[in-house]
Order: C-alpha cells, then structure tokens, then sequence
C-alpha cells in the first residue's frame, strides 16, 4: 500500500525543504524558523511572516492566518516564534493552521526536536497542543474556539511519546493551538537558552 507522509516542522535556524519520494513513500517536511526559549532575560519580540512555497504538494501550513486555501497563502515554511524572560508563571502560544490539499485524508501527529538545547531545558518547559476552530477566520484564538487537548507534557516526553492528533481530511484547513508554560523552570535555569523543532507529520 502506497504511504503518503507529509510533515510539518516548527524549526529555528536554517530553513529547510526535504522531498524524497521512493516506490513505497512518498515525504513531504516543511518548516517553521525561529522557535526559541530564553530563561530570565528582558522581553523580547515574536517571529511571524512566511518562507518560501516550498515543493510540497499535500500538507502546507497557512502563511496568513486570516487568509484562505489558496496558494499564495500556503508554505512549506513559516516563522517560529521568540519566548524571551521566562519564568516558573510564564506563558505564550503559537496558533498554527495547516491545510491538506492532497486527495486523501491523513493521520497527524505531532512531536518535538531538538535544535539546540545544551542545558536540556527540554525538561523544564512544558507544552499543550489543543485544537483551534477560528469560526469567524480572524486569526485570533477568541473565546469558545478552543478545543481538545491532544497532550500536555514536557518537550523531552512530546518529543519521546508525541502527541496524535486526528485526521485531516482531503482539501481540510485545521488549526492548533501550541501552549507554552515554564512551570518546571526554577532559578538554576536562569540565562539559559534551547532551540526545538515542532514536526507535525500526515500519514495516509
């Protein structure tokens, strides 16, 4: 049976697009630059903005997110954010939507990878991934758009265990939310600073 796998990552650093198909697969990767954690500094700013089309041609995430299904709004990579100053009560997300134009429906599930993360804060801060119905399509998680949680553990258990998140269907636009929290991080952490990527990957 032919496998269609298509994969979403929230990458910081280098962008990068990964096509290889076999007889027996076919993958997709795209990514998202910039997803980076900093422990007790001053605030700092967001990513946001797009990359490049890249070559996939089923799971693309969507650059706007007020915008539609159409191509001039679909990446293989987009910007990750910067969580700066973070401590023991901080909090932040990254609402995503992805879009699958391929003809047949998909399994997603998510996992975390790490960039760089020397002092393994992988540890110490923790996300929960739920699922986001933007009913009026402003690109902004509104009251009662917020849907189930698909999993909230550290970023080593994400990476090691992932999180499924359900189908998405043929020509189907999807939203997440990613929430981010520092409720493992204590003041032996402070200054610290890790890097990871976020891989959404499609299997039909």
């Amino acid at each position: 049976m032919k496998k269609l796998i298509s994969s979403i990552v929230i990458m910081a650093l280098a962008v990068t697009s990964i096509f290889q198909a076999t007889s027996a697969a076919f993958e997709e990767t795209v990514t998202v630059a910039g997803s980076s954690f900093t422990i007790g500094t001053s605030s700092g700013g967001g990513g946001g903005g797009g990359g490049g089309t890249g070559t996939n041609t089923a799971l693309k995430f969507f650059v706007d997110l007020e915008g539609s299904a159409v191509d001039s709004n679909m990446s293989d990579t987009i910007n990750g954010p910067v969580f700066d100053n973070i401590d023991s009560q901080w909090t932040d997300q990254m609402l995503v939507k992805m879009h699958n134009k391929g003809a047949n429906a998909m399994n997603l599930i998510s996992k975390a990878n790490y960039v760089s993360d020397p002092d393994t804060l992988r540890d110490d801060i923790f996300v929960e991934v739920l699922a986001w119905n933007d009913a009026n399509n402003n690109g902004v998680l509104d009251a009662g758009e917020e849907g189930q949680s698909y999993g909230h553990d550290s970023i080593l258990r994400w990476r090691n265990d992932t999180f499924p998140l359900g189908q998405i269907a043929a020509a189907e636009t999807r939203g997440f939310v990613l929430r981010f929290d520092g409720s493992g991080v204590t003041d032996a952490n402070f200054g610290m600073e890790a890097v990871y990527d976020f891989v959404f990957t499609g299997v039909e």
